[in-house]
């Protein structure tokens, strides 16, 4: 819910933030352009050449691997029939909406760069950086720009979309720490079937509002991605990165008892971790590749700050090569100073956008304290 302007203002570095937005933020919303059309039918219209393209493509993979015989050449053709398939079903329906698309696309483009001077505006006193589409187009979009048949304007979208990234040192971050896949997502297939899926499924993910900058002398990144759910509504991620208070070899994975693991598609094998206190125990499930490391990382200090960030919501977290990477699942899409689909902005939705930035910030401050970050930092290691 959106705070009053007074309790924005009254929050740490805030100040002054409804003279800003007068200022600076409203003249430029003033200029986005409302949708020619009704966005909802925009989108369900849109949804049906992307729906029944994946039914056909789990159709066709499960009609083939029951006639074949389950041998060891069949095993290796699955792994190229998997993204081959995957691709020719989705660029089928793409194609065949690739006019519809295109028109979204032009109005959501123009939308988005006014979103991303605005949201500048907001971010610049607080000394953060913003990056709209963090880790630059979908490499599905990728794909789409390239072919003859796409239109110019999504061609154009790529390009507009690259420019608008970055971070894509904290999104392969992101990405390898296998948080960039649904938690109820369960892949089975040989570790390299599972890598491929992880790599192309996270590289298919929509990315989006990535801050990032120095926050009480520890460096921090953070974005969203959406997880699309059929016939649900969207789930938003918001993943942080910190650095790790110490050198990490292997990988440690945190989960709340209400979510499940992140993937995990290489080696080594993870062990489940019991750290001992049964309140740790309650409300959290641990796993790591080394033993030792995970409670050096997990001291008793941390436990008994992890089990007070403990708020009944989906938690995940990884600890690996060199860095801490937090996921918290929320129904409410963050930083939605505008709708990109239909151009509607007010005072509320900066108000919300405000309050979005500013518990963002203290949950910076919340993780970097649980998990001790300031102690590499003050130690000039971060």
């Amino acid at each position: 819910m959106a705070k009053s302007w007074d309790e924005i203002e009254q929050t740490e570095g805030f100040a002054g933030a409804r003279a800003l937005s007068a200022r600076e933020v409203e003249p430029v919303l003033a200029r986005v352009v409302p949708a020619s059309a009704d966005p909802k039918a925009q989108m369900k219209n849109l949804s049906a050449f992307m729906i029944v393209p994946f039914f056909l493509f789990g159709a066709t993979f499960m009609l083939i691997d029951a006639y074949l015989p389950d041998s060891g050449a069949w095993i290796f053709l699955q792994f190229f029939l998997f993204p081959v398939l995957f691709i020719f079903y989705m660029g089928a329906g793409l194609f065949l909406a690739r006019n519809k698309i295109a028109a979204v696309f032009a109005e959501a483009q123009v939308r988005l760069g006014l979103k991303a001077e605005a949201v500048r505006a907001m971010a610049r006193p607080l000394g953060l950086s913003f990056v709209p589409a963090p880790g630059g187009a979908p490499k599905g979009l990728e794909w789409i720009a390239k072919q003859s048949w796409a239109p110019a304007v999504l061609r154009e979208a790529e390009k507009t979309l690259n420019e608008a990234g970055g971070m894509n040192d904290a999104v392969a971050v992101v990405r390898d720490s296998g948080l960039l896949i649904a938690a109820n997502v369960h892949v089975v297939g040989t570790p390299e079937q599972k890598k491929l899926y992880a790599e192309q499924a996270a590289g298919m993910m929509q990315l989006e509002d990535g801050f990032q900058g120095t926050r009480r002398g520890i460096r921090f990144e953070m974005f969203e991605w959406v997880e699309k759910v059929d016939e649900a509504p969207d789930v938003y991620h918001l993943v942080v990165v910190l650095e790790a208070p110490l050198r990490l070899h292997g990988v440690t994975q945190l989960r709340s008892r209400k979510t499940g693991w992140p993937a995990h598609p290489g080696e080594p094998a993870l062990q489940d971790v019991d750290l001992g206190p049964k309140a740790f125990d309650a409300l959290y499930r641990l796993r790591a590749s080394d033993q030792v490391e995970a409670r050096a990382l997990f001291n008793p200090a941390v436990i008994e700050r992890v089990i007070e960030l403990a708020h009944g919501g989906k938690f995940r977290a990884v600890a690996r090569g060199g860095h801490l990477v937090f996921d918290f699942e929320s129904a409410a899409n963050r930083f939605q100073i505008v709708d990109l689909l239909s151009g509607v902005w007010s005072d509320e939705t900066i108000r919300a956008t405000y309050t979005d930035i500013a518990e963002a910030l203290a949950l910076v401050d919340t993780l970097a304290h649980a998990f001790m970050v300031a102690r590499k930092s003050d130690t000039g290691g971060a």
